[in-house]
């Protein structure tokens, strides 16, 4: 549904010229879509024993009802919850929360182009006239590069960039953050599979024999009254 959204939103922007049905079409679509998810919304404060707590508790669910392309941030935040599981079943949800954030970045960076272009094309003296350029502002506004050379005029375009930074440092912690727990996860179970290992098990047979045959070599010189540095004609223990 958030995609359907996100088609209906974005039809009508980047084809100024679309027939009048279509555009109609697509009215009905962003209208069809809304009233799900208010409707998704209201029943379930509906069905909460406590409507003023779960109200409180669920504020992200409202800002999502009023802007839907956020919808799939959602998957993203139930992900990091759940994602104390066991270890093992960890590392798949690293890679899925990875999926979910990075799809989410991709969709909020279009949904931020959509609604610049469309607050921004007809303004006087506006840079972001096209959605090639508004998509290229959106991606380095959230990525914190910004170099300066498109910017909003307007200010429905400044708010939106306001929130593309605030919403791309959250999201893109979470992919750091997934990434990192997924590679510590891969490096443990890879160290541990070397380690257990024939030709790992063999070495370690081979340095704990060296280690004593050094051993037994000292302890017999200290015995002997000697010093532990042996002459050339005495036998040294084994490389």
């Amino acid at each position: 549904m958030s995609l359907l959204f996100m088609a209906c939103f974005a039809v009508p922007i980047v084809d100024r010229g679309l027939p009048g049905s279509l555009r109609s079409l697509c009215l009905i679509g962003l209208v069809v879509t809304w009233a799900v998810f208010i409707a998704d919304y209201l029943i379930r404060l509906g069905l909460a024993r406590n409507r003023r707590s779960w109200f409180a508790g669920h504020l992200p669910d409202l800002l999502i009802v009023l802007f839907p392309f956020l919808r799939p941030v959602r998957a993203v935040r139930e992900l990091t919850a759940v994602s104390t599981l066991r270890h093992r079943v960890r590392r798949g949800l690293d890679v899925e929360l990875m999926l979910y954030a990075g799809m989410a970045s991709v969709l909020l960076c279009a949904a931020g182009a959509l609604v610049t272009l469309a607050a921004e094309r007809d303004a006087s003296g506006a840079t972001i006239t096209s959605f090639g350029l508004a998509a290229y502002w959106a991606a380095t506004t959230m990525t914190m590069t910004m170099y300066g050379d498109i910017f909003p005029i307007t200010a429905v375009g400044r708010l939106t960039a306001v929130g593309l930074s605030v919403v791309a440092v959250g999201l893109f912690g979470v992919v750091i953050g997934a990434f990192a727990s997924w590679y510590s996860g891969w490096y443990a179970h890879r160290l541990q599979s070397d380690q257990n290992s024939p030709e790992a098990r063999q070495m370690a047979a081979d340095t704990l024999g060296e280690i004593r045959a050094l051993r037994h070599w000292l302890s017999r010189d200290a015995g002997q009254g000697r010093s532990p540095e042996p002459s050339h004609t005495e036998r040294r223990p084994p490389e």
